[in-house]
């Protein structure tokens, strides 16, 4: 289980790792076609960086847009050598146990119009039983249930591993999958990782947890 996981880290960091060294080079010569075709990987990982940022504060299609113009307005001043975004929007879909939510970038490159996109879902299965917990004083009655959480980063650049966990997306992205870890910052579900992006959670009904990088993890509980 986490031998999956770290491949999939390392899977990432090794095409952002690429994209540094081939940036550096790009910086002790000068710009060359050859080189300038290689940005692709260094700036869909920033892109996604943003989205989850994105997701983090209260994503819309406002505010995807103005950070997309902050990201714009850096490259002009430093030589990210960054391709144009032509389109940024945001997109939100829920069902009785599933919220997944969606950023998708179309970027213009030396092959024309490519896609880069983050998918991230949070599908909860139905109550198993439920008991009562006090913390700080006061008691919930938490619910059993299961949570499976991904994030999914869509690329040309990041193929799909043949041994990624499935990952409940309606919209169908596939590429790179990861299960950030999540908590809860008010410290009262318990949260236990039973299997790759899959977790047991006991949350007091209707309930939002948060990732690693501060995603809001909304478990919809059934029964």
């Amino acid at each position: 289980m986490r031998g999956r996981r770290r491949r999939g880290q390392f899977a990432l960091l090794g095409v952002i790792v690429l994209a540094v060294t081939l940036l550096a080079i790009i910086a002790s010569r000068p710009p060359e076609p050859a080189f300038a075709y290689e940005r692709g990987p260094m700036q869909s990982a920033q892109l996604i960086h943003l989205a989850r940022y994105c997701l983090a504060v209260g994503c819309s299609n406002d505010t995807l847009s103005r950070l997309v113009g902050e990201l714009a307005a850096y490259n002009a001043s430093e030589p990210l050598l960054m391709y144009p975004v032509v389109q940024a929007y945001y997109r939100s879909l829920a069902s009785t146990s599933r919220v997944e939510n969606y950023t998708f970038f179309t970027i213009t490159t030396l092959r024309g119009s490519e896609t880069v996109a983050l998918g991230v879902s949070a599908q909860a299965g139905s109550v198993l039983n439920t008991f009562s917990k006090t913390v700080r004083g006061v008691t919930y009655i938490l619910k059993n249930t299961t949570l499976t959480y991904c994030h999914v980063y869509a690329s040309p650049f990041f193929p799909t591993p043949a041994d990624a966990p499935p990952c409940p997306l309606s919209m169908g992205l596939s590429g790179l999958v990861y299960c950030p870890r999540i908590y809860d910052p008010n410290g009262v579900a318990e949260i236990r990782q039973i299997g790759p992006c899959t977790w047991a959670v006991a949350v007091p009904g209707n309930y939002t947890l948060r990732d690693e990088f501060g995603v809001p993890v909304k478990v919809l509980v059934r029964g």
